[in-house]
């Protein structure tokens, strides 16, 4: 997995580097240095995130919610 198509993954999953260190229960220097291209991402972790990430984006977000504020609600 190229540090592009890895950062492109945390990107769809709307993860940050920490969330998927504390995801892995792994340091945050690990991951950040597969975002950096200093280690190479594990090949069980790259198909891992590559299948989530695709997931994600054929499930997509539902978009009846955009703008949506709750409505408090007073008394009984």
């Amino acid at each position: 997995m190229t540090p592009e198509r890895f950062n492109e993954c945390l990107k769809l999953l709307r993860w940050s580097q920490l969330d998927l260190a504390a995801a892995l229960e792994c340091d945050v220097f690990l991951v950040n240095a597969w975002s950096n291209d200093i280690e190479l991402v594990p090949e069980d972790i790259a198909a891992w995130l590559d299948k989530l990430a695709k997931v994600h984006a054929k499930a997509g977000i539902p978009q009846n919610y955009k703008g949506v504020h709750l409505k408090m609600k007073i008394g009984k």
